[in-house]
């Protein structure tokens, strides 16, 4: 006897399950992809996508329509099954035949309309949910003579619109949830409203690259720029790699061990406008910069403004991600698209692949041009604070954390372990300078200037290194006081005091914390009198800022010492370091106001002494 297949004992429950779960947000993607893989397969004339409003009964529909070969009415009727795909194969790495039919469905129970030319001959169905039946089904329709079919010719109707029958083409009219949804306006749900142009620019968005010799082109109604009441007149709609050689600067550099490519690309905004400059060569669409993950030319995982904004300190890039752009070009056979295509995952276990796995592969390709960008971005500040971190460097010394790289395991495990000379519990030592008050982040503190020029610290020999002891030491992280409302809130810090990157080893406060102003204000009252009230106000708000940006350091290398103890998960460092947990510690102002006090009063000393220096010499 040989092997008996499985069957589906309820296949309109499995059916209305695979649709009713599927997402919305990879529709857009889905119907182009159907319309780019045809066109691609046009024989003589133009491979060409069209993407514009029809109007059926008075409202807009949206419509994609394609060059490419047609189906006739018994390939139009397998085509509309679910897994069932005509002119291409199916295969998990490949495009196969399931998410356009299911995606469209859970927008559009009213209908999906399919008509497609082939040698003159123009047929079409419809396929929607039906009530009576409480599945999804081809509608049928009934002709003069009272008979029915749901797949059916429309030639003549066709020709009465107008449209030409002389070379095979493709069309697909979404209906919405009802007769009255406008899909052109609410593509992914009624009274789920959207950017005008939001089609175009998901296919933007979504495509690193169309398919050789295909042109796609969206009606002026969907697309950015004038045209919005009009109809009937194309937008040419291109990649993001069409406008990069008019663009200041971009990159590829390739990871020789993963085969990985890392695209850097600088996209600034145009002089004279609000866009950035590759927004202005693709008017079609708005374009903004952007991480993303790229697989075969689709993008997953696409991180933008806000999004991206926090997430770039993680990729080495805490400064300058709304003009730098990102994409991570993966092998093929590094991944695999998941059942609904808006994700990839690892062949080996499934498990989700995500932008920030090949983080610290672009944070180590990175080249100089784009740290220049970084640094050019930097927000303006006078304030010197290596002597916090220096305080804050002397503080984890003492707990002698190795760096992952040089830990027992170079993926960090839940708990270190046979650490030589660690400790299981976080106990500090004594160390010269640095003391219960914070004394150590006032030592031999000079003018500001003074302090930015280290001239008792000397130059290293040509060809000096740390040594292996020093590198095998957990460094504290570089810290960035943020003033600017819009670079914390592009942080996801509004709110919080701080936020931790453990990966690229960043401390980004909140300089606009509730605590600063409270300990500004407490400051500013002991001070009163004593120097110009303008200048005393500026003196006492970075004396806040800077200690609690220190509070906030200590709480980050107290955390980063648990990875000594036994007990604590890396999920409990997490936690530790989390942006509510470093808001506690920094709300604990008066911990540190005695030393600020004396670091105001340093300042205010050294501000009198240059002032009766510079009326010495004038």
């Amino acid at each position: 006897m040989s092997a008996e297949p499985l069957q589906i004992h309820d296949d309109r429950f499995l059916i209305n399950r695979l649709i009713d779960q599927a997402p919305t947000h990879t529709l857009i993607r889905e119907f182009f992809m159907n319309a780019q893989e045809n066109a691609t397969l046009a024989l003589e004339g133009p491979k060409e996508v069209r993407i514009y409003p029809t109007i059926v009964d008075g409202v807009r529909k949206l419509t994609f329509w394609n060059t490419g070969p047609g189906m006739n009415d018994a390939e139009l009727r397998m085509a509309t099954n679910l897994s069932s795909s005509i002119n291409k194969p199916m295969a998990l790495d490949g495009n196969f035949g399931i998410g356009a039919k299911v995606s469209g469905l859970t927008v559009n129970p009213a209908g999906i309309r399919y008509r497609s030319c082939k040698e003159g001959t123009v047929h079409e169905v419809t396929i929607g949910y039906d009530d009576e039946e409480q599945t999804y089904v081809r509608y049928p329709v009934e002709f003069e003579d009272g008979t029915e079919d749901t797949v059916f010719d429309v030639t003549e109707a066709v020709l009465a619109e107008r449209q030409e029958i002389d070379f095979d083409w493709t069309e697909v009219v979404l209906f919405g949830e009802d007769d009255e949804h406008d899909t052109v306006s609410e593509p992914i749900g009624r009274g789920v409203k959207v950017e005008r142009s939001y089609v175009s620019s998901q296919v933007f968005r979504r495509f690193a690259a169309f398919r050789p010799g295909v042109e796609v082109k969206a009606d002026v109604s969907m697309t950015q720029g004038g045209g919005k009441g009009e109809t009937g007149r194309f937008r040419q709609l291109k990649t993001l790699s069409a406008s990069i050689p008019k663009l200041p600067n971009s990159e590829t550099v390739r990871c020789p061990e993963t085969n990985v490519e890392i695209h850097f690309i600088h996209d600034p905004k145009k002089s004279g406008y609000s866009h950035s400059m590759s927004a202005v060569l693709n008017s079609a669409t708005p374009s903004t910069t952007f991480c993303a993950l790229v697989h075969k030319g689709e993008r997953y995982d696409i991180k933008t403004k806000k999004r991206w904004s926090a997430a770039a300190p993680n990729f080495g890039i805490p400064f300058g991600s709304t003009v730098l752009t990102v994409e991570i070009v993966l092998p093929a056979s590094m991944a695999l698209p998941n059942q609904y295509r808006d994700g990839l995952t690892s062949p080996e276990d499934r498990s989700s692949l995500t932008a920030e796995h090949f983080a610290s592969i672009v944070r180590d390709l990175m080249p100089d041009w784009v740290k220049d960008v970084i640094r050019d971005a930097h927000p303006p500040s006078d304030d010197n604070l290596d002597d916090l971190q220096q305080d804050l460097q002397k503080l984890l010394d003492e707990f002698k954390v190795p760096t992952v790289a040089f830990a027992p395991s170079k993926a960090l495990p839940d708990r270190v372990e046979n650490v030589d000379d660690g400790r299981d519990e976080t106990e500090q030592a004594d160390a010269e300078g640095f003391d219960d008050d914070e004394e150590g982040i006032l030592r031999q503190i000079k003018h500001q200037t003074k302090r930015a020029s280290n001239k008792n610290v000397r130059k290293a020999p040509e060809g000096a290194k740390l040594s292996k002891e020093s590198k095998a030491l957990e460094r504290v992280p570089t810290i960035e006081i943020l003033t600017a409302l819009e670079d914390i809130e592009e942080k996801g810090i509004k709110g919080r005091a701080g936020k931790y990157y453990k990966d690229a080893q960043s401390l980004f406060v909140n300089g606009k914390y509730s605590a600063v102003d409270r300990m500004a204000a407490e400051l500013e009252l002991s001070f009163a009198g004593q120097i110009d009230p303008e200048t005393l106000r500026t003196l006492v708000l970075k004396a806040a800022q800077r200690f609690t940006a220190f509070r906030v350091g200590k709480a980050t290398c107290f955390a980063i010492s648990k990875r000594l103890a036994d007990d604590w998960s890396i999920d409990d460092l997490d936690r530790a370091t989390s942006p509510e947990s470093l808001s506690l510690a920094a709300d604990d102002y008066r911990q540190s106001i005695n030393a600020a006090r004396k670091w105001v009063r340093t300042e205010i000393k050294a501000e009198a002494l240059e002032n009766d220096e510079l009326q010495a010499t004038s």
